[in-house]
């Protein structure tokens, strides 16, 4: 007993017991979105392996969460199985009669000679008290054992579940434990302090002696003073953590209480970047409010609603935020200096909202998206780590996700269903609403996945259950987008505590019971920002969007705050002692003027999931790369948390946001990255549209009985790598790109799978260049293909091609695709959310599908195009297509062109290798890379 109690049974052991073989536990690996995370490349890319646990037993199964271990994923099936039995272990099991007695024995054993010398955070601050002076050597303060003995707090949730929000109630039952020990521990209960009742042995004493460290002679650390009235301002503080001195007098000292022993230890608030822990600490005012009055008011009028909210717990009085303490296996004190700007950092980060801004780098600048898609907005934890962090930092129990399968049909095929579609000018509001259902509900192709997300308090009290209708192809993105509509629920919570009467369409897939209410924050903490503001950036106004949503743009950005001059006084300087401010004599260092918060020299986000402030993103939608933009948006008092988060001179940025400053925004539009068709389609169609182009060509290259082909405009090689997944009579196949990127990974493909299949192909090329250049090593192939390249060239380039490669390379058969124009007002309408779609005529809907196509043609045009080529160089054409219908309105998505090249004399060939060969394969000799 003295050792600490009976050893913990874990959730797993517990079903054995009551189970034994019956109990069959089948492990599965889950494929991770890390995996998935770059699409371009035609090999898998390997990313941490995750699991999944299915438990069966005689009655029932269940099937764990995903866990980064195989005995995580067994324990959670484990614990799930044990809540559907009705049986909730909680430490060991015990009785609140033997979590007493193990408490006792617990704290005996702290005291005893052999634990003094142990390698643990209490065993140093044992060691610490014995070199305090007067009466306070060898004492312990209470709070001290409370919060860094773990096996303390477990018998005490045991004792009084209600210690989980206030801290006193463990300090409590270890003054109530150590009473027992009367003969062995002195208690002083107005002081909250524990010490010895027999000294140490003179032997211990000393050995322990020469292992103290006197690395630190006089050493303040920066700290944060928080005080009780939240009208006053956080400060910066700083700690004395000089080797002679117990740092816990210190902070008592600045609390101004009599010593180390009143002072309350909240729990980790996380760890500066030496490892040491950052805390909150605190008098134990119910000690003294009970001397005086008794009264609870009293206490009550002095909770520190600021310090309480960070941590959890019930803070009382004025409070210190320290970076302070000892840590595992080591003597000496750890500490790092806290700025005030950590503190509004941890705030920040209290809700979901901040906890994706921080992770973004980009306080000010970054949203929680309304949407999960898996391209670069995502830097950082996907949603459903987020929502595990958020419970954590609650401290509710980790979030239950559910899985459910159902049918589903692509949104292609509900257009097609639908009678009457118009594609140039938009249907009625009956036709409308049909659709929008249609496309929610409908049942046809294929398998969709659903997830249900329940968050529980650790007393399985429901707080909020999620259960979105929307269906998705990946499980992944079930889960994910279940974890983000839940999270984004809890961010307009802490944004306004009053969402019951909500009109957002989401509510009515989320439930949450009136006990949700206990998440409460003070009302200056609020995670407002700048996005709520009502000004409009200051672009031109006939601009229109020209950037579609489901593009990944880059951008440049700074956000500064400006003092307009009407405000500023003649150099009145701050009263208080803030981080970088000495004296009045820097009176020029408050001068009003302009001041950077928050910049970022590159950061992408997703157009169309609200990712990036809609200031900023408004703005980028009406730029064109390399263009420069500026504007001012007016602050509201809910965003100074923010930007004093984001800003590195906290006293500074305060004076200046005390003169009525603007928040001034400039951004450069570096780059935008696509295709965006690829979103649209492969939301639209399923096989996606891509999949549907390849397949075409490679049943024309089955059926056609050819040797020899090559791709134009290969890019990664997704119709290479299809063709080497069927028989083919191919013996030699080229690719051709000006994307040394695309090529590498075309490669990588291609080595793979030409030394791990067998196939009939003898050689396999890839070359760097333009197919607007004749080279002669690709003169009469069998075969030419040229999937969704033209475009992206200008017109007159496509013309050229065109001429090029039917009167130079000369291939018996050649097939192109580009997009149908046509068919864009449809599948933009897929993508465009329906409060902005009310609000967009035609003309301001993107142009293309992708912002890097030069031009789309329509079927007309196509038409003409492929006919005159045909009939100038002596090829038949047949006119086809992939997406949709050639015989309803407005045709195919993706329209082909197959051209035959008629009988005709050879011809002699024009010299010139421009090409230059990237990667090269022969069947039996491996690969050559230049």
């Amino acid at each position: 007993m003295a050792g600490g109690g009976k050893h913990t049974l874990t959730p797993k052991a517990i079903i054995h017991q009551k189970f034994g073989a019956n109990a069959i536990y089948t492990v599965e690996e889950v494929n991770d979105s890390a995996q998935s995370a770059c699409p371009g490349l035609a090999i898998p890319q390997k990313g941490p392996s995750l699991f999944r646990c299915h438990l069966q037993l005689p009655d029932f199964s269940v099937v764990s969460n995903v866990c980064k271990k195989k005995k995580d994923s067994e324990q959670s099936a484990a614990e799930l199985a044990l809540d559907k039995l009705g049986f909730r272990p909680q430490n060991d099991d015990l009785t609140v009669d033997e979590a007493w007695d193990d408490l006792v024995g617990r704290i005996k054993y702290i005291f005893s000679d052999e634990f003094l010398s142990a390698d643990h955070p209490l065993g140093a601050h044992l060691r610490a008290a014995l070199r305090r002076n007067g009466d306070c050597c060898g004492s312990v303060p209470v709070s001290v054992i409370a919060t860094f003995d773990s096996k303390i707090n477990s018998r005490c949730k045991i004792i009084n579940p209600s210690v989980e929000s206030d801290p006193f109630l463990v300090v409590s039952c270890v003054m109530e434990a150590a009473a027992k020990l009367r003969d062995f521990i002195v208690a002083s209960p107005h002081e909250a302090s524990l010490r010895r009742k027999n000294p140490y042995p003179p032997a211990v004493v000393e050995a322990l002696a020469t292992q103290v460290s006197d690395s630190v002679d006089s050493r303040k650390v920066k700290a944060v003073y928080i005080p009780c009235k939240g009208e006053e301002i956080v400060e910066l503080d700083s700690v004395d953590v000089s080797s002679g001195r117990y740092y816990l007098d210190s902070i008592a000292e600045r609390l101004c209480l009599k010593n180390g022993n009143q002072v309350m230890i909240s729990r980790t608030l996380g760890k500066a970047s030496c490892g040491s822990e950052c805390r909150l600490y605190s008098p134990i005012t119910k000690f003294k409010s009970s001397e005086v009055s008794g009264s609870s008011s009293e206490e009550s009028s002095r909770r520190n609603a600021r310090a309480s909210y960070i941590c959890g717990q019930e803070i009382h009085g004025d409070a210190v935020l320290a970076s302070v303490g000892y840590r595992w296996k080591s003597e000496d004190l750890d500490f790092d200096d806290v700025t005030v700007k950590s503190f509004y950092r941890i705030c920040c980060g209290m809700s979901p909202n901040g906890i994706y801004k921080i992770s973004r780098q980009a306080v000010l600048a970054a949203q929680l998206p309304a949407s999960f898609t898996t391209k670069s907005n995502w830097r950082g934890p996907f949603p459903r780590e987020i929502l595990s962090m958020f419970c954590h930092q609650h401290r509710l129990a980790d979030p239950v996700f559910a899985i459910s399968t159902a049918p589903v049909k692509s949104l292609a095929d509900v257009y097609r269903s639908h009678k009457n579609l118009k594609v140039s000018g938009g249907s009625d509001d009956a036709d409308d609403e049909n659709l929008s259902k249609e496309k929610e509900d409908a049942p046809g192709l294929g398998n969709g996945f659903r997830c249900e997300v329940k968050v529980l308090t650790k007393s399985q009290g429901l707080v909020l259950e999620c259960s979105p209708k929307k269906f998705y192809e990946k499980e992944n993105d079930a889960v994910q987008n279940a974890s983000l509509k839940a999270l984004l629920w809890f961010s307009k919570f802490f944004d306004d505590m009053d969402v019951v009467g909500s009109d957002s369409d989401d509510e009515e897939d989320i439930k949450s019971p009136s006990t949700t209410h206990a998440f409460t924050i003070p009302p200056n903490l609020g995670n407002g920002d700048s996005s709520r503001t009502k000004n409009v950036p200051s672009v031109e106004e006939k601009r229109v969007p020209s950037i579609t949503n489901g593009s990944v743009v880059s951008i440049c950005y700074s956000l500064s705050l400006e003092v307009d001059p009407e405000f500023s006084t003649d150099g009145e300087v701050r009263e208080g002692n803030e981080e970088d401010m000495e004296s009045e004599e820097d009176a020029e260092y408050y001068e009003p003027s302009i001041d950077l918060i928050e910049s970022h020299e590159e950061i992408e986000f997703e157009i169309g999931t609200k990712a990036m402030n809609p200031l900023i993103e408004t703005a980028v939608t009406q730029m064109t790369v390399g263009e420069f933009a500026s504007f001012n948006a007016t602050l509201f008092a809910a965003a100074e948390a923010l930007i004093l988060a984001a800003s590195s001179d906290t006293a500074r940025t305060r004076y200046l946001l005390s003169k009525h400053p603007q928040l001034v925004y400039s951004i450069i539009l570096l780059g935008v990255k696509g295709p965006s068709e690829e979103r649209m389609e492969a939301a639209f169609f399923k096989p996606p549209l891509s999949k549907q182009r390849v397949e075409y060509a490679v049943k024309h290259i089955k059926n056609s009985s050819a040797s020899t082909l090559a791709d134009f405009g290969c890019g990664s090689g997704s119709l290479l790598d299809s063709l080497l997944d069927y028989p083919t009579t191919l013996q030699t196949i080229i690719g051709v790109d000006i994307s040394p990127k695309g090529l590498a990974r075309a490669a990588k493909m291609l080595h793979v799978k030409l030394n791990k299949e067998a196939c009939n192909v003898n050689t396999a090329t890839l070359y760097d260049g333009s197919i607007l250049e004749f080279d002669s090593r690709l003169y009469d192939l069998d075969i030419g293909t040229c999937l969704e390249v033209i475009e992206h060239m200008e017109e007159d380039q496509a013309c050229e091609f065109g001429e090029k490669v039917l009167s130079l390379f000369r291939p018996k058969l050649l097939i192109v695709s580009t997009p149908n124009f046509e068919y864009n007002t449809i599948l933009q309408r897929s993508t465009t959310p329906e409060n902005q779609e009310e609000n967009k005529s035609e003309s301001q809907l993107p142009k293309f599908r992708n912002h890097d196509h030069k031009f789309e043609w329509t079927r007309e045009q196509f038409n003409h195009w492929a006919t005159k080529l045909a009939e100038h160089h002596n090829y038949s054409v047949e006119f086809s297509g992939v997406g949709g219908s050639g015989e309803v309105e407005p045709g195919f998505a993706s329209q082909i062109a197959v051209f035959k090249r008629e009988a005709s004399a050879v011809e002699s060939v024009a010299e010139g290798q421009p090409y230059k060969v990237i990667w090269e394969w022969k069947k039996g000799n491996g690969e050559k890379k230049d």
